[in-house]
C-alpha cells in the first residue's frame, strides 16, 4: 500500500535502528508510523511496539505488518497520555510537533532516545531548535542513498532525496 508522504527507505530504517539502540523489553513508539516498516523493523528487538497515525489506511498497513503492535488513530497530542513511559521513539511524521513533543519528555523513561528523520531542512533546523530547548539534542545527519542501476552496458547511481536525522536523548 502507497501513502501519501515520503517512504522511509529501508537504509534509512537500519541507521535509525542503530541510533536508537532498542533492546528487549523497550517501550516504542512510533509517531507517524505510516507503512508500519519501522515499528517492524523494531519489532525484532522489542514486542512492545506502540504507533500513532492520523490516517486510517496508515494504521491498518501497521497492523498489518506488525500484528502485535498496538496503533492508534488520532493526533499524537491527544493519544501519547494513553501509553506508558516511553524508552524509544522514532517520529516520521511531524504534524503538530510543537504539541506533541514536550509531551514525549513526560512520558519519557530515563534514557529515552528520540530520532526523526524529515526531508525538509527548516523542519529539521526546527526539531533541532525544540530538542535543544528541552536539553535533548545530540547531533543531526544528513543522508543521501543513491542507488546503482544499468546504464548503457556500465553502472550508474540514481540519488534519492537526502533526509536530515535529529538525534536526542534524555
Amino acid at each position: 500500500m502507497k501513502l501519501p508522504g515520503t517512504t522511509t527507505q529501508e537504509e534509512n530504517i537500519h541507521i535509525v535502528m542503530g541510533k536508537l539502540n532498542i533492546q528487549e523489553g523497550n517501550i516504542f513508539l512510533d509517531i507517524g508510523c505510516g507503512s508500519g516498516a519501522v515499528s517492524e523493523a523494531a519489532s525484532r528487538f522489542t514486542d512492545r511496539i506502540y504507533g500513532i497515525d492520523i490516517r486510517p489506511e496508515a494504521i491498518e498497513a501497521s497492523k498489518s505488518r506488525v500484528p502485535l503492535g498496538i496503533f492508534l488513530l488520532g493526533e499524537a497530542s491527544q493519544l501519547i497520555y494513553e501509553l506508558p513511559n516511553i524508552d524509544r521513539c522514532f517520529i516520521g511524521g511531524t504534524r503538530n510537533i510543537d504539541e506533541f513533543f514536550p509531551l514525549l519528555k513526560e512520558k519519557a523513561n530515563p534514557g529515552l532516545t528520540i530520532v526523526i528523520n524529515l526531508a525538509r531542512l527548516g523542519m529539521a533546523s526546527k526539531v533541532a531548535t525544540l530538542m535543544n530547548e528541552h536539553g535533548m539534542f545530540k547531533e543531526i545527519l544528513q543522508i543521501q542513498i543513491s542507488r546503482g542501476y544499468k546504464l548503457s552496458g556500465d553502472l550508474a547511481l540514481k540519488p534519492f532525496n537526502p533526509i536530515f536525522m535529529v538525534v536526542g536523548k534524555c
